[in-house]
């Protein structure tokens, strides 16, 4: 190869790197770390009022590339703390910035295939924006806005088939059973009896498929049975009855509500990285095989015309994102009123829906951190090569070192994500007498033995469904 086209190359791609190396390091205020630590901790220690309000005061520590993450966290922080306005008027931000940033290309050319993905714009998670939706209808349902839930529903239902269309129905997150069963209990609620059908039915297929592994809840059996007979459409509860042969009919006693408890358990796990080396040649190989988008398969192909020749025998170290659970001690629950005793159970596992997307991409998320690897490497190389011959050693040396330092400071892992959510969901839903009801919830240990209790009051009116909420985590912090 000539040193023309090497020239040609190397004046290609190192505009991009100089630039990208001024945004790296602005990219490392937007290290959150220590920050969510201290909010975990507030958090956990049950006091949402200040945590909500350590989270508004912190809202430079984000930056503007992590905006959506302000609002993410503020929106559910401010829900534990029951303001449900402000939850969901931060949630109405967040969906905002879903839909702005939607319309923008994530593939944006040269400097994408240089920089950290940590210091672009955060674009969030499908499941992210999905449980949006679910935490603001819950704003609405439990400050008594029902009309109001029943949008956010519908929203559920428009976001799976956009997902569909947007990927040319390739997309992995297809489908939620959680979603689905909170979904039409919100229909239900507000009188919609065939939308909550439809809800339940769907649900039934999305625990039964569902990347979660979670099994179906006994109460969305007989919610999906009774609401098809309810509708006249015996056929369809005939099926539902051949499939889970424990269904029945279930009616609200008079003067009796249901009471559905949600516990929100622990924390979703934590994005971390792990590192691995790779021989220069084999990620020419790597890359080639993956499906990369057509722009950032065009910037690593001319870091490959540079390289494969000259430096194919050369090892580089990289990182790869990977989740970490936190050692979280309760696994379940129970409530106990004046007059029962109802366990809780699983409905939603975010912990598993976050690593199961993870894993979904990960032949992808490999391949361009590999190609941004070989491309830093080899543009660090060629320029450095060039300018020892211009200039002598010393600006060899020195050329190669800033190339080192600007490819040590961008092969971290990205590691944003909604940090506040729960790991897990669990439901404990039952009949009360209309009228205040004070209930103790026991947190339970794989064991079953109590590990710590709330008590929460709760309303009930007579006739409807009548959600509540509580949160809850055992987890040594590390100091």
């Amino acid at each position: 190869m000539s040193n023309l086209t090497i020239n040609k190359n190397i004046r290609a791609l190192i505009v991009p790197i100089m630039c990208a190396i001024a945004g790296t390091i602005s990219g490392c205020a937007s290290n959150l770390t220590g920050y969510y630590s201290k909010l975990r901790t507030k958090i956990d220690s049950g006091n949402y009022e200040s945590a909500a309000k350590f989270v508004d005061k912190s809202q430079g520590k984000y930056g503007s590339k992590n905006i959506l993450m302000y609002y993410l966290d503020s929106g559910i922080v401010n829900h534990f703390a029951e303001e449900y306005e402000i939850s969901s008027k931060r949630f109405e931000l967040a969906k905002g910035k879903f839909r702005e940033y939607q319309q923008k290309s994530v593939t944006v050319g040269v400097s994408s295939m240089l920089v950290n993905d940590k210091i672009m714009l955060y674009y969030g998670k499908d499941f992210e924006r999905v449980h949006i939706s679910v935490f603001e209808a819950l704003d609405y349902a439990l400050s008594g806005r029902g009309d109001e839930s029943v949008v956010e529903a519908r929203q559920l239902d428009s976001l799976f088939k956009n997902f569909a269309v947007d990927s040319n129905y390739k997309n992995f997150y297809k489908g939620d059973g959680f979603v689905r069963y909170f979904a039409g209990l919100i229909y239900e609620n507000a009188g919609y009896l065939n939308d909550a059908y439809i809800s339940y039915s769907k649900a039934l297929k999305a625990y039964k498929n569902g990347v979660a592994g979670i099994a179906v809840p006994e109460d969305l059996i007989d919610d999906a049975y009774t609401s098809a007979l309810l509708l006249g459409m015996p056929d369809k509860a005939s099926e539902i009855k051949k499939d889970f042969h424990q269904a029945k009919k279930c009616t609200i006693p008079e003067n009796y509500g249901e009471c559905i408890v949600f516990n929100y358990n622990g924390f979703i796990p934590q994005k971390t990285e792990t590192a691995l080396e790779f021989v220069l040649g084999d990620i020419w190989i790597y890359v080639n095989a993956a499906n990369l988008d057509s722009k950032d398969m065009a910037d690593f192909d001319k870091a490959k015309s540079i390289g494969v020749s000259a430096f194919a025998k050369d090892y580089i170290k990289v990182a790869f994102p990977r989740y970490k659970d936190f050692d979280n001690k309760i696994v379940s629950f129970r409530v106990k009123s004046e007059s029962r005793e109802e366990k809780g159970v699983l409905a939603q596992d975010l912990g598993k829906i976050a690593k199961a997307c993870l894993k979904d991409e990960t032949t992808k998320v490999y391949a361009k951190t590999l190609a941004r690897a070989a491309i830093k490497y080899v543009i660090g190389k060629s320029v450095s090569k060039e300018l020892g011959k211009q200039s002598g050693d010393v600006a060899e040396q020195l050329s190669q070192g800033l190339f080192n330092i600007f490819s040590a400071a961008t092969s971290s892992v990205d590691r944003r994500a909604w940090n506040t959510l729960p790991d897990t969901i669990l439901m404990s839903r039952f009949y009360l007498t209309e009228g205040a009801h004070m209930l103790k919830v026991d947190f339970l240990d794989a064991k079953g033995k109590v590990v710590d209790s709330k008590d929460i009051e709760v309303d009930i009116k007579a006739g409807k469904k009548n959600f509540a909420f509580v949160r809850s985590s055992n987890i040594r912090w590390e100091k």
